[in-house]
């Protein structure tokens, strides 16, 4: 069996599990503050957690081979973080670090995380959101020591006392974390810090395009049994449009996630990043936009699902660099490059 074929396999069945065990309840749950945590010990068993590792006994997929499985778990606002668990465990084979069971979390360099590594090797600094850190085994992230930078892992133990509960639009799991005076697990210099920080873009775009999917999915089901005036209000013109756009901004958001994906493969890891991560954060705003025009009062009530797929689009749209974060990166790296580099940047 070829790689392409395990990880649709994987997809597949991450697929199956996620639309029998996730839904309105189990997402209020979570919202709640409860914990499932025997989703979480299926997956792991279906072993999907480990297919980016890159060791000799890995599969080590690459981003273009678990890009399905990311907008996945957007499509149905997995309450568990598999997603940064996946890219968390790729980053430590990477660098050589053990590998912990359980879910990793990551610490996003985006997110007020200002974390510099001291003289004696201790951590200082925090970090203002860190999705998940309370359910985590490990906390990985990026620490700075003048112009050298770090990955470094943390025991969830060694912090657990300076968990600071703040609230998300998405409602998961979050926390303020003062890493200050922390010695961590592992620390390991990085060529190129900026992996981190596309990969997470990458990430959020592939999840924010599967989120997508599942608002024009619920708007069209709404438009085409919604009556006024005598008939389906989809079959108003005005409304086919919005519905329309609306499929168009999450295909682009697709195409331009896997297309970044290609790029990461191919360790580019600036511009796919840039172009994935603006036009899904493009796409998770008009698409949500359009999803409440379409369901009007009740899209916004507590007892209907659509909320639970738009705030996570608000959420994943400001996570690891929003779109004018990543429209000045890329329209940095053109102009550094030159006008005489212009078209060829443009048709690559």
């Amino acid at each position: 069996m070829n790689e392409m074929n395990i990880a649709e396999l994987l997809a597949d069945q991450l697929e199956k599990l996620l639309s029998a065990r996730v839904n309105a309840e189990s997402l209020a749950i979570l919202e709640a503050g409860g914990a499932d945590l025997s989703l979480w010990q299926e997956i792991e068993e279906m072993g999907v957690a480990d297919v980016m590792r890159t060791g000799a006994d890995d599969a080590g997929l690459g981003w273009q081979d678990c890009a399905e499985l990311f907008r996945v778990l957007g499509r149905h606002a997995a309450p568990l973080p598999l997603a940064e668990t996946l890219f968390a465990r790729r980053l430590m084979s990477q660098a050589n670090l053990d590998i912990p069971e359980g879910p990793l979390a990551l610490i996003d360099p985006s997110a007020n995380a200002d974390i510099q590594l001291d003289a004696t090797g201790c951590l200082q600094g925090e970090a203002a959101m860190v999705s998940w850190a309370s359910w985590a085994t490990q906390l990985l992230g990026l620490a700075r020591r003048g112009d050298e930078a770090f990955l470094f892992s943390v025991a969830a133990s060694d912090v657990a006392a300076r968990l600071e509960k703040c609230d998300s639009l998405e409602r998961a799991p979050t926390s303020a974390v003062d890493f200050s005076g922390i010695t961590p697990l592992a620390v390991v210099a990085m060529s190129d810090a900026s992996q981190i920080r596309s990969g997470l873009a990458v990430m959020r775009a592939l999840m924010i395009s599967g989120a997508c999917d599942k608002v024009v999915e619920l708007a069209v089901d709404y438009a085409n049994t919604r009556k006024q005036f005598g008939k389906p209000i989809g079959k108003f013109q005005a409304l086919q449009h919005q519905l329309a756009e609306a499929s168009c901004r999450a295909a682009a958001a697709e195409m331009a996630g896997k297309y970044a994906c290609r790029e990461l493969d191919n360790n580019q890891f600036l511009a796919g990043a840039a172009v994935a991560k603006y036009t899904a954060s493009v796409a998770a705003k008009d698409v949500s936009r359009i999803g409440h025009q379409v369901f009007g009062a009740i899209g916004i009530t507590d007892e209907h699902e659509l909320h639970y797929y738009t705030r996570r689009l608000w959420q994943w749209r400001a996570e690891a660099g929003n779109e004018r974060y990543w429209s000045e990166q890329l329209g940095n790296k053109i102009l550094a490059a030159g006008s005489e580099q212009l078209w060829s940047s443009l048709t690559a």
